[in-house]
Formats: C-alpha cells, sequence, structure tokens
C-alpha cells in the first residue's frame, strides 16, 4: 500500500508539473516518472480508471485536462482521484434551437418571497390542473388539440406531459436602480420638494428579475460547431408552438404573479427570442 501510495503521489506532482508549465508529454514519460514497473503491466490499469479524465490526447503526445484544478493539491489528488474509480468528468452532445422564448419579469424586491411561493406551486401536477379546470374545455382544446377518442382526463394528463418539458423552472437575479417618481422638475424645484416633505423626487430601489427560458420546437445537432452561426427561420411548426407557450405561460404564470403582487402600481414583463416586446400591468386609478 505504501508502494502504490508513493507512485501515485508522484503521478500528482507529474499531473501538477505539467498542468502548471503547460507542456505536453508522452505516456512513456508518464511511466518513467511515476516509477510504474512494465513487467508487471499496472499502469495500463491506473490510466484507464484513474488518470483517463485527465489526459488530453495531442496527437502523438498528451496534455493535462482543466479537470486537474479541482484536484490540484496533494489531499484532493489522493481522495478524490487515486481511491476511486469514477469519472471525472461527463461527456456532452452538442445541440441547439434555433427559436426560444424567454420573459422577464420585473418588480420590487419586497415581492421574491410571494412570488417564489407562488411559482414553486406551478411546479406540482394538483396545482396546474386546478388552473387548467378554470380555463374553459373549448378554450383548452383550442390551443392543445385533443386527439381522437382521448377522454378529458386523458387529454389533461398528456397536456401536464408537455408542460413538465416546457416550464421546468425559472432564475431570479437582482439589479440595484434609480427612478423618479413624479413629475419632471428642475433641480431647485426638486430640492424644494424633499425640503418640504411633500413628495420625495428619486428613489433608489432593488428589482428582483426573475426569468423565464423556454425553448421551441427540437434540437438541431450542431456537433460543438458554436462559431458556426446557426441561423434559421422559425418554421410554422415552431410558430404555433411559441404561441402555445405564450398561452399558457400567461394562462399559469401571469395569473398567478398579478395575484401575488397586486399591490404594486406597476408590473413590467419583458419577453424576448421569437417575439420582441413589452408588456405591462398598470394599477387603475
Amino acid at each position: 500500500m505504501k508502494s502504490v501510495s508513493s507512485k501515485q503521489k508522484r503521478a500528482f506532482r507529474f499531473f501538477h508539473s505539467k498542468y502548471t508549465s503547460q507542456k505536453s508529454f508522452t505516456m512513456a514519460e508518464l511511466e518513467k516518472s511515476v516509477g510504474w514497473d512494465p513487467e508487471k503491466d499496472t499502469f495500463d490499469t491506473y490510466r484507464s480508471k484513474q488518470f483517463r479524465d485527465l489526459l488530453i490526447p495531442l496527437g502523438d503526445s498528451f496534455g493535462v485536462s482543466h479537470v486537474f484544478r479541482r484536484y490540484d493539491t496533494w489531499p484532493k489528488f489522493r481522495d478524490g482521484i487515486s481511491t476511486q474509480r469514477r469519472r471525472l468528468r461527463k461527456e456532452y452532445q452538442t445541440s441547439c434551437y434555433p427559436n426560444v422564448v424567454i420573459f422577464e419579469f420585473f418588480m420590487p424586491l419586497r415581492n421574491e418571497e410571494y412570488l417564489r411561493e407562488a411559482l414553486d406551486m406551478l411546479f406540482y401536477k394538483d396545482s396546474i390542473k386546478f388552473r387548467l379546470k378554470a380555463v374553459k374545455l373549448e378554450r383548452l382544446a383550442q390551443m392543445f388539440p385533443k386527439k381522437e377518442n382521448e377522454d378529458a382526463e386523458g387529454h389533461l394528463e398528456r397536456l401536464c406531459k408537455w408542460l413538465s418539458k416546457k416550464f421546468v423552472g425559472y432564475s431570479v437575479h437582482h439589479v440595484n436602480g434609480r427612478f423618479r417618481i413624479s413629475r419632471l422638475k428642475t433641480r431647485a424645484e426638486a430640492f424644494d420638494s424633499c425640503r418640504k416633505n411633500t413628495e420625495p423626487y428619486l428613489a433608489d430601489e432593488t428589482t428582483a428579475v426573475v426569468k423565464f427560458v423556454i425553448p421551441c420546437g427540437k434540437a438541431s445537432d450542431t456537433r460543438g460547431a458554436l462559431s458556426d452561426g446557426l441561423v434559421t427561420e422559425a418554421s410554422k411548426k415552431d410558430v404555433e408552438e411559441a404561441k402555445r407557450i405564450r398561452w399558457f405561460f400567461n394562462t399559469l404564470f401571469v395569473n398567478s404573479i398579478l395575484e401575488v403582487v397586486n399591490a404594486e402600481d406597476e408590473i413590467w414583463l419583458l419577453e424576448s427570442g421569437m417575439y420582441n416586446q413589452l408588456h405591462t400591468w398598470k394599477a387603475k386609478e
């Protein structure tokens, strides 16, 4: 065990040196540096089971992958690589959705807790069904057509499966802003109104931005060619799906959000992707 440990430590030093210097090396150099005995045929075992994800093929030589950055101390290397036989990195298949719909809600930070609670409810099938049952069956069937001989419950189940693929989650980030909250004034007028405490002129406010990114149609295999700049016109099928996504987003998410944050004077929803427009809801006087 001590002999194996010393070889593993020499392997760590070798990888650390090559990663730091960004120099390539051959398998023979690695084997010689670590001190494996070719006659015992243990080197191929270590290379295939423990070190394969650390190696980047460079023609006749190899380099050290950036995966090593996660194991760049001996304790990390010993515990994460030398004693385990698991993959250190995943293989990815690159694909691209040419068309996408993006929604971003802008509202004061004080609404974030209530907003999250309302949106999280829509991650559950029973909550979605409750919302959808409030929609007229004719309208629901128009936006998501029923199949022949499909009953109402089967139709609803199939719709929930479609929704589960489209509305998977959301992200939230905060932005700091300053706003003018009264009519445009001169500096003297603004100072005077603030001095008299009649009305504030400028206000600092942190805004919570809730973002949804929803792909339309099927992904195409780009084989990692991100720089190819895949540009396509939206097909009729993608356009129809985008309309469906927008309708269900309004029915499920927008209405839920308006119920929760109805104390605000104005709510903004920025839509981008296949459609670029700003939706606003203003409280009635």
